[in-house]
């Protein structure tokens, strides 16, 4: 029986960031990246996550808008 890999999004402007802790997590995880704010809020309309990672400060959306 195989279970569900729980899911997360990583958001950050930084693609160094981002690319980090997708390789540190994609073993275990499920992982979805955005770019910034407005991709995470973009993505968390159509998809659930177990999880959100994110930077604070981000042009255009914050993670704190994100957030909320």
């Amino acid at each position: 029986m195989t279970m569900k890999r729980k899911t997360i999004l990583i958001v950050d402007d930084e693609e160094v960031i981002r690319d980090f802790l997708d390789e540190v997590l994609e073993d275990l995880f499920e992982v979805s990246c955005a770019v910034d704010g407005q991709e995470a809020l973009e993505r968390l309309k159509d998809t659930d996550f177990d999880l959100v990672i994110t930077d604070m400060k981000m042009p255009r959306v914050t993670g704190e808008e994100v957030v909320k």
